[in-house]
């Protein structure tokens, strides 16, 4: 018979040193001889679990197999573990094999091919499923362990970062690893951090624009060239503040784990808290969900700001005469025809000037500003802040509770009733780092709880006012960033043109003196509206 052998391993450690594969293959060859067999292919597999079929030679033997003309009549295995860990997934891709002519044999595990050899298959790949799922229980509660006493589990480490010997050794004799600052790269995470919350001789950028630039000016990456993910996966990255948390996520899924589930690793740190904190407000007040993402990203000055009064669906630039007239023209009209909105549509210079004006001659003046101050004001005081302030008393009392138990773990060390061994360190830098974590939690709470009113004085409003006017009468880059942030919505029917914008973004743009402040959380897009 003429037959397939497929060899695999789990790790590409053990791959790389040789611990299964050549054994495996060994063993197979020889039964191969012993039994007359012919072997025409061999399928190496190294570094691939076998909890799922994302195996790519797994796949390509699967397909060989399954041709009209299959090559061989079976496959041969050491044992049914290196064919699959799974029994459904493992039965389902049997079944398809034995469809096609081709059976599967283990070396180690031999069966009938009656109905009482498929429930002995079965066992056996039961049985490997949930070994499987032991050994992985067991590894994750040594990594996490591991973790626990600020060790760094995995093998290639955040790009701003290298990975150092501890000086420790773990259980297998391999020295265990530390995060340490990577200078080159470290200054690459700083600037895209700056960029994104301050920008650089103009208004900040987003990421897409950033990348474009590294790319431009030739700004090394590990792998290829720089895209916008990469930017975003750095900019929510708490690592760079200086905590780094391994089981974050599911490995099979990439869905993000429970925030209880996550360990902390301290870790030196890129960039400051605060500047971690201004740019995770902005991602999540750029998110899709909450600003569409037209807005950030169209150079016309209203896009993604204008809407048709008539039907309520956005408006985009549409050309006229080979592109020699631009306007604004409802999008419903655009895709269902005319007879969709009685809109018309408006010429781009027109509205782009209409709003400007108005945002120079009544808007950004002390007089209206004023008048949009003392609204909120007389609204915040009804509405009082019982809410926060009892999340606040709750997270207090959290930090109590812990600073206690830290008390009490120090007390017993001290008076020679507890012995300062790793698993008592491991339970007091959970302790810390939970007593960290409240405390910034307290703080922004906090921080939230302030609100810009507090610093808006009649001067102040007159001053920024002059500045508002100043800045918007210059680049189109300043005008269409303040306008995002003052604005919600512009609203177009016939010849009435109207404005609306939520008075909170009009008093924190007052209270950070004119500039573009960061959100402080996440915008609706219908909220309460000054018009």
């Amino acid at each position: 018979m003429q037959v397939a052998l497929y060899a695999r391993v789990s790790t590409t450690r053990q791959a790389e040193n040789d611990l299964s594969i050549p054994d495996q293959l060994r063993q197979m060859r020889l039964w191969a001889e012993r039994n007359g067999h012919v072997i025409v292919k061999e399928y190496i597999e190294p570094g691939a679990s076998a909890t799922d079929d994302k195996r790519p030679v797994f796949q390509d033997m699967v397909n060989d197999a399954t041709m009209k003309a299959a090559p061989f009549q079976a496959i041969i295995v050491h044992s049914l573990s290196r064919f699959f860990r799974d029994l459904v997934m493992g039965a389902m891709y049997q079944k398809k094999l034995l469809k096609a002519g081709v059976s599967l044999v283990s070396i180690t595990q031999q069966t009938s091919s009656d109905p009482s050899g498929d429930m002995q298959r079965h066992i056996f790949m039961l049985f490997d499923e949930y070994q499987s799922k032991e050994i992985a229980k067991h590894v994750l509660r040594g990594m996490q362990e591991n973790a626990r006493q600020g060790y760094f589990n995995g093998s290639k480490p955040p790009y701003g970062y290298k990975t150092v010997d501890a000086g420790q050794t773990g259980i297998r004799g391999r020295f265990k690893k530390k995060l340490e600052i990577n200078p080159a790269e470290a200054e690459i995470v700083r600037e895209i951090f700056t960029l994104y919350v301050h920008g650089k001789d103009s208004p900040r950028i987003g990421a897409k624009e950033i990348a474009k630039q590294f790319n431009e000016r030739g700004v090394p990456f590990r792998k290829g060239f720089w895209g916008s993910q990469m930017v975003l996966d750095i900019l929510g990255n708490p690592t760079y503040a200086g905590t780094y948390y391994f089981n974050r996520f599911d490995t099979k899924t990439q869905k993000l784990r429970d925030k209880s589930e996550w360990v902390a690793i301290p870790v030196p740190a890129i960039i400051e808290q605060d500047l971690y904190d201004r740019a995770a407000r902005l991602r999540e007040a750029n998110a899709p969900k909450a600003c569409a993402p037209r807005r950030e990203t169209s150079p016309i000055l209203l896009t993604g700001l204008v809407r048709c009064g008539h039907c309520g669906a956005g408006m985009v630039m549409a050309t006229g005469k080979s592109g020699q007239y631009r306007y604004y023209k409802c999008t419903a009209r655009m895709k269902r025809g005319n007879a969709a909105c009685p809109s018309g549509n408006v010429a781009m210079d027109k509205l782009d000037n209409l709003v400007l004006d108005a945002f120079r001659q009544t808007i950004y003046t002390p007089e209206y500003i004023r008048n949009a101050i003392d609204d909120m004001r007389r609204t915040t005081a009804k509405k009082g802040k019982s809410d926060e302030k009892e999340r606040v008393k709750k997270l207090e009392a959290q930090l109590l509770e812990t600073e206690q138990a830290l008390n009490r773990l120090y007390e017993g060390v001290e008076k020679g009733v507890m012995e300062l061994d790793e698993h008592l360190k491991g339970r007091l830098q959970q302790h810390k780092q939970a007593r960290e974590g409240l405390i910034g939690e307290i703080a922004n709470m906090k921080r939230q709880q302030q609100s810009p009113l507090a610093v808006i004085t009649p001067t102040k409003i007159e001053a920024v006012a002059n500045v508002l006017n100043r800045r918007l009468s210059g680049a189109s880059l300043y005008a269409k960033a303040y306008l995002k942030t003052s604005l919600s919505e512009i609203s177009v029917m016939d010849d009435v043109v109207s404005l609306s914008g939520p008075t909170s973004k009009m008093a924190s743009l007052i209270a950070a003196n004119g500039d573009i402040p960061e959100q402080t959380g996440v915008p609706r897009f219908r909220g309460e509206w000054w018009t």
